[in-house]
């Protein structure tokens, strides 16, 4: 596999080497000219690669696994909330499969009673355990980097993975029932903590980017990165006027996306996808009651493409988005935009009218052709996060914000949950239970972990 080293430019070779105990990869990169010099070519051992080349090398794959993972961390969410759904044809008995268990929102006895879902590789989880490999991946790179990476770029290098670490563990605060585990590694060895509440695991990934910040030293993107992470977490604490200074220096055409050859959120879509494995996810409208129109709205920041009659709910027609155009288009992670969104959330909490301004100036700056400015602002506090809410729906569709945006709701301004999320008979059959996060496996968890004595201890 080749991909490009943004520091450097360079294109850069990924081979995977051998696994650690635990199913923890380790890999070798070289430049595309040469390999490493080894006594066996088949054998790599931890002395080989004890160098500037092999600590990049695991720098690069922690990247690699963020790049790989966030597709189908992002399809979790937008199945757990409105954005997809599934169109199969209806299912008799009450049977569910695979990611039927996130689209209908099981509660944690439920999901690991029905739990069918095989991701592949080594991730056994539906959600955290791929947002656990980037951790890991993270982990093991930041000693090797601090011991042998030259001082020219190892300050940008550490601050690169501590913000990657940063992302995913606040991924899994905003997404995962609280009670969750965050492993860890020293000295290749797994280090396994105590369980985690949505808020002490924000504060882990602001103890990363704390690290982040320390350390970069010329990377503007890699700071930018994480001034907006910090922002987001904040926003989570409640801690709003915080979160406005963390992201006032990012501007608003700043994006940080994936690097790699495959966006899984594409070939997701069976329309794009003609093999047998590819699901049939097409875009929610209105779903469950509370769902957004991300289709009739005919929003330009979630364009669509009309794929036929609907399987599940026919005559109704089933609609694609097109947002991302191939297996090969970068997915955002963090953007100047959403720096803005922040900056409006944390004036309406301030009782500052700035924020509607806000939102007119990116539909007028940030969309081709511009979007009509919407033309009042509301005047009741509710009725402006509403507003709001719906505005970062459409401008972060499909990019792994909607779930927590929707728990913010419930957690910071009082939201019942029901008000929420859909509700009501679910298309495939039953209806939508009553969770608000995604479980994680404790029966897969446990038996690693000997602090976990249960699952799920909040939905």
């Amino acid at each position: 596999m080749l991909i490009l080293d943004r520091f450097s430019g360079t294109p850069i070779r990924i081979i995977f080497i051998r696994r650690l105990a635990g199913g923890m990869a380790l890999l070798l990169s070289s430049a595309c000219h040469g390999m490493l010099d080894v006594t066996n070519p088949t054998i790599v051992q931890d002395n080989d690669i004890a160098n500037a080349s092999g600590a990049n090398a695991r720098r690069l794959y922690a990247s690699v696994t963020l790049n790989q993972w966030m597709s189908l961390v992002i399809q979790n969410v937008a199945l757990f909330t409105d954005e997809w759904r599934d169109d199969r044809a209806p299912l008799t008995g009450g049977a569910y499969v695979s990611d039927q268990v996130l689209l209908d929102r099981r509660d944690s006895e439920g999901f690991e009673q029905q739990h069918t879902y095989a991701a592949g590789g080594n991730v056994d989880e539906p959600h955290l355990g791929a947002l656990d490999q980037i951790v890991v991946n993270a982990e093991i790179a930041i000693p090797e980097v601090q011991a042998y990476t030259p001082a020219s770029v190892k300050g940008d290098y550490l601050a690169q993975l501590f913000t990657t670490k940063a992302y995913a563990v606040l991924q899994m605060a905003e997404d995962i029932c609280s009670g969750f585990p965050i492993n860890e590694v020293a000295n290749n060895l797994a280090v396994f903590n105590p369980p985690y509440t949505t808020d002490s695991a924000v504060k882990v990934a602001l103890a990363q980017l704390d690290s982040a910040d320390y350390y970069v030293k010329d990377s503007a993107r890699v700071a930018n990165f994480s001034h907006v992470l910090r922002g987001r977490a904040l926003l989570d604490l409640g801690r709003y006027a915080e979160a406005e200074t963390a992201v006032a220096s990012v501007p608003t055409t700043f994006q940080y996306a994936t690097e790699g050859p495959y966006n899984g959120l594409y070939s997701q879509q069976a329309y794009f996808c003609p093999d047998a494995w590819c699901e049939n996810f097409v875009v929610g409208d209105a779903q469950g009651g509370n769902g957004l129109s991300f289709v009739s709205a005919q929003d330009p920041r979630v364009p669509v493409i009309g794929v036929g009659i609907s399987l599940s709910m026919a005559p109704d027609s089933a609609f694609f988005t097109t947002k991302y155009s191939d297996v090969t288009s970068p997915i955002v992670l963090a953007s100047g935009i959403e720096a803005r969104l922040i900056e409006a959330e944390a004036a309406i909490n301030a009782g500052d009218p700035s924020w509607f301004a806000t939102l007119n100036t990116l539909r007028a700056t940030m969309v081709t052709p511009a979007m009509a400015a919407i033309p009042s602002m509301p005047t009741t506090t509710n009725a402006q996060i509403d507003l709001l809410y719906g505005e970062r729906a459409y401008w972060l569709y499909l990019t792994g914000r909607r779930l927590g945006d929707l728990r913010r709701l419930i957690r910071n301004y009082g939201r019942d949950p029901e008000t929420v999320f859909p509700t009501g008979a679910y298309p495939l059959g039953g209806v939508y239970k009553g969770a608000t996060s995604i479980p994680f496996i404790f029966a897969t968890e446990q038996p690693q972990n000997p602090h976990l004595t249960s699952g799920c201890t909040t939905r």
